[in-house]
């Protein structure tokens, strides 16, 4: 996948990018930047697409994402009520490798910073007890400035660095270093497809997005991504599919129509070919049926 490369903010008062966002919903599409990413969703639930994953997210996750991974948060629908009306609300602090300097990561005390940094190539995810600990910390970080601040965030990779209770989240993830221009007119495609996977696919609207006629389109798709458009669309409702059954009760027909499939038997079928058992057998070895 070509991802959008996201321009993040230089800020004059500060050596990193520090934001608390509250709104309706999150609205970065799919993108990567060369900066190191710390995100804590405070609130919201959705899809989180890293790298080659595709996993559930909620409130309270935490995760460290390294330089130019592609990444993707998709909500679920939430209508904002009065009393909350901006109910995706996350900490992001993003700084560059060496924002504080390249010989700052061979000192002895920040060296295990720098290996942690390089490990978060494929996404960490931080498990209990520490994502409660960093949680708390980063809601500090807010408040703090200056010298205070940056250190304060030191402490917390340093930590990190230091804690097993971490989960790589996109193992064998090797990301695309060859990041071109033309890769601008692909993530336009991806970004669509993603966020609009319960919808139909037109061949001829998809191929606009990318300013070439359909055939065109075709042999470039399939040149960049190793597959045809078919095939992608299909992997990719096949694996929100998944996530559906396995947190919902919803019926297999439900879950065809929501995944974008319009025919239950084709479903069905590309389900097993992808996932080598039907969507009724996923979900009962899934409650240990």
């Amino acid at each position: 996948m070509r991802p959008d490369r996201l321009l993040v903010p230089q800020q004059p008062h500060r050596s990193f990018d520090l934001r608390h966002e509250r709104l309706p919903f999150f609205t970065n599409p799919w993108h990567f930047h060369p900066e190191i990413e710390l995100n804590f969703v405070v609130n919201s639930t959705g899809m989180r697409f890293i790298g080659h994953t595709i996993e559930r997210f909620s409130g309270g996750e935490i995760v460290l994402l390294g330089s130019n991974l592609p990444h993707y948060w998709k909500n679920d629908v939430v209508h904002p009520e009065a009393e909350n009306p901006a109910p995706a609300e996350a900490i992001v602090a993003r700084f560059a490798p060496q924002f504080a300097g390249e010989p700052f990561w061979e000192l002895p005390e920040t060296k295990p910073i720098q290996r942690l940094l390089n490990r978060a190539g494929i996404g960490l995810k931080l498990l209990e007890p520490l994502r409660t600990d960093v949680a708390r910390q980063l809601v500090a970080l807010l408040e703090n400035e200056g010298l205070a601040q940056l250190t304060a965030l030191l402490h917390i990779l340093d930590q990190i660095a230091h804690s097993e209770a971490v989960l790589p989240i996109a193992p064998g993830y090797v990301p695309n270093q060859q990041v071109t221009r033309q890769s601008e007119r692909l993530s336009r495609v991806i970004g669509h497809l993603m966020q609009q996977v319960e919808a139909p696919v037109s061949l001829a609207e998809i191929a606009e997005l990318a300013n070439m006629n359909p055939a065109a389109f075709c042999r470039y798709f399939k040149s960049q991504m190793g597959q045809t458009l078919t095939q992608f669309v299909t992997d990719l409702r096949i694996r929100y599919a998944c996530d559906l059954l396995t947190r919902t009760d919803e019926s297999i027909t439900f879950i065809s129509e929501q995944s974008g499939f319009e025919n239950i038997s084709y479903f069905v079928q590309a389900f097993r070919k992808k996932q080598g058992v039907t969507p009724a057998r996923f979900r009962q070895r899934l409650r240990g049926v």
